[in-house]
């Protein structure tokens, strides 16, 4: 499963970690990784590590999961996991 969601280019540390927990809620698992826009990772590295040039020494995680550099309309973060229908929802 993919979702995809905008951002923006000025994100607030809380709508990042909205977007994360809309994914749990919605398919009941914690996503396998994201892909986000350079720009995303880059305001991402300001407001939860040691500033921007952490995406470029070392793997970057949030809550466990890697982020990844992908070419993305700026301001988005794509969460991809495996997704059980079975158990999306089932909560």
């Amino acid at each position: 499963m993919r979702r995809e969601v905008r951002l923006g280019s000025n994100f607030a540390a809380e709508a990042f970690e909205r977007a994360f927990d809309r994914f749990v809620q919605t398919y009941n698992v914690k996503p396998a990784l994201a892909r986000c826009s350079p720009d995303v990772l880059e305001r991402y590295c300001r407001l939860f590590e040691s500033g921007v040039d952490a995406a470029r020494q070392r793997e970057i995680r949030f809550r466990g999961i890697p982020l990844f550099a992908a070419v993305l309309p700026s301001g988005t973060i794509a969460f991809e996991g495996e997704v059980d229908s079975d158990r999306m929802g089932d909560w």
